[in-house]
């Protein structure tokens, strides 16, 4: 019964919503649902920012992080960092009743890998659920228009530390540790020691510093192996962590997208990826290794 209502109540307000855009008394409102950790957070604002640019209303709902905040283990925690890491760009948070109508009454799911829809086709608000797609070439261009190192905030432990010829290497574990995430895959300990074995090669670093969920199972595993000086960074906050291996001239990237969107914000920097099916091929200056 209650369903029924929902669906009742949803077309209704989505005919008045379209009425209202139509005859011009109002503007689409589109409302972007937030899950995830840093990154999830950066990708979810730029889905919001393509429809801004267009001239829509854009709200951001945070809720997901009072109620839930944990991997999908419910292991390690999932801050809602944002704001801090950018708090100069332009993000509007909805609560109350806004929020319980749009996410009820105007909820648009989609599939994975689906993109944003058109904002020219857009006739009535909108709540964003999903990871959504942007439109090719889309991603690029908001990037570098909103996620400019130069205006993110600078973490405190960042005073003082030294990024020449140093490599940053991610090594995520958590909900990622088994290797099957359909949409990241996996890796091996093999992948991080092949990939430390090539940089002392290639690059002679001065130091490694790695970042990680897992830093005790970091020092076991794969810190034993090593010959040069080293690194593990503890008690930061994932912001705090993307900034300080976002300005590592080296960057070594686990599964999922921490490692990568660290090199997206540093495009001068070495990329070094799991040679597998979820390698990013086309960035410049990357290399696979098996």
């Amino acid at each position: 019964m209650k369903r029924k209502i929902i669906i009742i109540l949803s077309a209704i307000f989505q005919a008045i919503d379209t009425l209202l855009c139509k005859i011009h008394l109002k503007r689409p409102v589109v409302v972007v649902f937030m899950d995830g950790g840093i990154c999830s957070q950066m990708q979810m604002f730029l889905q919001g920012q393509y429809y801004a640019d267009q001239g829509l209303n854009v709200r951001y709902d945070t809720r997901w992080y009072d109620v839930c905040g944990k991997d999908q283990f419910g292991n390690h925690p999932r801050i809602f960092e944002f704001t801090e890491m950018w708090p100069t760009l332009p993000f509007k948070k909805i609560s109350g009743w806004r929020l319980w109508m749009y996410r009820h009454l105007f909820k648009t799911g989609q599939l994975m890998n689906e993109e944003l829809p058109n904002p020219a086709t857009i006739t009535h608000s909108m709540y964003l659920y999903g990871y959504w797609d942007l439109p090719k070439g889309g991603s690029a261009r908001l990037y570098s228009k909103y996620f400019n190192l130069n205006i993110a905030a600078i973490p405190a432990i960042a005073e003082g530390v030294v990024f020449d010829n140093v490599v940053g290497i991610h090594v995520r574990r958590g909900d990622l540790a088994k290797g099957d995430n359909p949409i990241y895959g996996g890796v091996t300990d093999g992948y991080f020691l092949r990939a430390i074995e090539f940089c002392n090669e290639k690059f002679h670093p001065s130091k490694y510093l790695f970042f990680s969920d897992e830093p005790d199972w970091v020092e076991q595993n794969i810190c034993n192996h090593l010959e040069r000086p080293y690194e593990i960074i503890r008690g930061n906050k994932a912001w705090e962590d993307l900034w300080l291996l976002a300005h590592c001239p080296v960057i070594v990237a686990s599964q999922g997208s921490f490692g990568t969107v660290a090199a997206r914000l540093n495009p001068d920097a070495v990329l070094i990826q799991c040679d597998n099916e979820h390698a990013n091929r086309e960035r410049k200056n990357t290399y696979l290794i098996k």
